[in-house]
Formats: C-alpha cells, sequence, structure tokens
C-alpha cells in the first residue's frame, strides 16, 4: 500500500504482491534487454500519475457499477498498466502491468 503522501497526491494507490513482484520482475527483464533505467522511470511516473488523478492518465475500459469502480488503462513507455479506480473514494488499484516489446516501446 501507498500513501497519498508518499506518491504526490490525493489519491492512494494499491497494489497486490503479486503486482510488486511482477514490477520487480519486469525491471529485471528491462536490465538484461538494456533498457532497465527506462522501465525504473516508467514505474514511477506511472505510480506518481496514478496518485494525482486518473483522468488524466490512460483510457477508460469499462466500468464495474456494484464496485463503483472504472478500469482504465494507460502507457508510460515501455510500461503498460491496467488499473481501476474507486469512483466514490480516492483510490486506485494496480491490477496488471506488462513490458512492451522493444519494436513497441
Amino acid at each position: 500500500m501507498t500513501r497519498s503522501e508518499d506518491n504526490g497526491g490525493p489519491y492512494e494507490v494499491h497494489c497486490s504482491g503479486v503486482i510488486a513482484k511482477a514490477l520487480r520482475r519486469l525491471q529485471r527483464q528491462g536490465s538484461q534487454e538494456g533498457r532497465g533505467e527506462r522501465v525504473l522511470t516508467a514505474i514511477r511516473q506511472v505510480w506518481q500519475r496514478l496518485a494525482r488523478g486518473h483522468t488524466q492518465f490512460g483510457e477508460p475500459l469499462y466500468r464495474l457499477p456494484v464496485l463503483r469502480m472504472q478500469i482504465r488503462s494507460g502507457v508510460v513507455r515501455p510500461l503498460a498498466v491496467d488499473f481501476g479506480v474507486c469512483e466514490d473514494r480516492p483510490l486506485v488499484f494496480v491490477k496488471g502491468v506488462r513490458l512492451l516489446s522493444k519494436e513497441d516501446a
């Protein structure tokens, strides 16, 4: 869990242990491919953008009306992230991360 003061904005950004592990794996993969610094920078930028306000980052995919949550997808090359944003509380939940191929990045 990340407190809002730590990540530069009014939204709290949360991720599971599985997502945190995936981010570490993507960072290692990026380092092996010679783009580790770009991956690390992208991770930091994604967290900052999620914390500052979801409507400025990514594209809406669908809404979960019962949970009052919007699911969005965003890219800060070479990283892509899927996340959910609560509509009635300042919470963001990271649901998936992936590294774009070198050709796409």
